[in-house]
């Protein structure tokens, strides 16, 4: 699982520099790290935080264009757009609540019992 982990966090690394792709990869380095228990929860754990670092200060293109489109246009597809950076930041936080979850497990099957 520490190969879930790390590939992540390079993900979430790229993920930064990519300009209009970058943001949705957020989507596929949320799913590897929310399996990235065990000795891989660190680099998981990083890479969640790099994903959050990005939606919020790094990519204000997407909240911009989303609060542009939601003062702009009255309607119900306004509003799906103006939710996407709600919806980024949602989806790290399950994957992060996955992860402890996931991690927990894995600790109590590495136990002497």
């Amino acid at each position: 699982m520490k190969a879930l982990g790390i590939t992540a966090m390079v993900i979430a690394i790229i993920a930064i520099f990519v300009p209009v792709i970058g943001p949705y990869l957020t989507f596929v380095t949320a799913i590897l790290a929310a399996f990235a228990a065990g000795p891989g929860v660190t680099f998981g754990a990083v890479a969640l935080l790099v994903n959050m670092i990005n939606v919020f200060f790094l990519s204000p293109s997407l909240w911009i264009t989303a609060a542009a489109v939601e003062s702009e246009v009255e309607g119900a597809g306004a509003g799906v757009l103006a939710g996407m950076g709600v919806v980024f930041t949602a989806v790290n936080i399950i994957a992060a609540l996955v992860l402890i979850v996931m991690h927990v497990l894995w600790k109590r099957r590495q136990s002497p019992t």
